[in-house]
């Protein structure tokens, strides 16, 4: 069978068309899925808030000391990783002394590691910063390994006398 030139001109127009419209209807690689997402990032509160009295330290104060919770989470975001941080207490006035930091002690039921790490205030910048901003902290992420993971946070210095930790009990992917 002879291809005329009028074919040839069909069967090069058809190829050229589709040269040109390749980029805008896809690649003809095979399709792939993709992957799945990484594990979401989830925070769980300590089920247990820490809980001290205030200010025992502070003059009079320590003759009706308030009790003060604590509520420190724990949030996991990478494999491994959980990352303690504390919110201002429910009982935060611009001139409270209850803006102290935790211990907190970790243990992997899982694989046996434990460790220690610190939430700390961060230091006040009067300069810089407005009233309402002077109780906060910094967040500490520590490699728990994966399983299940419990914790106990503890708030001790000379001026508060703690009552009781907090306590939560998470998985960690």
């Amino acid at each position: 069978m002879r291809r005329t030139a009028s074919d040839r001109l069909l069967i090069a127009g058809t190829i050229a068309s589709a040269t040109t419209l390749m980029p805008f209807l896809g690649s003809t690689a095979a399709a792939t899925a993709n992957p799945p997402p990484g594990p979401a990032a989830s925070t769980t509160a300590f089920q247990i808030p820490v809980t001290f009295l205030s200010g025992c330290g502070v003059g009079f104060r320590c003759y009706l000391p308030p009790l003060v919770p604590l509520t420190p989470t724990a949030t996991t975001g990478a494999p491994g990783e959980v990352t303690f941080q504390l919110a201002r207490p429910t009982t935060y006035q611009i001139d409270s002394y209850d803006c102290i930091g935790v211990t907190v002690n970790w243990r992997n039921l899982t694989t046996g590691d434990t460790g220690t790490t610190q939430v700390r205030r961060v230091p006040i910048d009067y300069s810089r910063t407005t009233p309402q901003d002077f109780c906060a902290y910094t967040p500490s992420t520590v490699d728990t390994g994966s399983g299940v993971v419990t914790a106990t946070a503890d708030a001790r210095t000379p001026d508060h006398r703690p009552v009781s930790p907090g306590v939560v009990v998470l998985q960690v992917p």
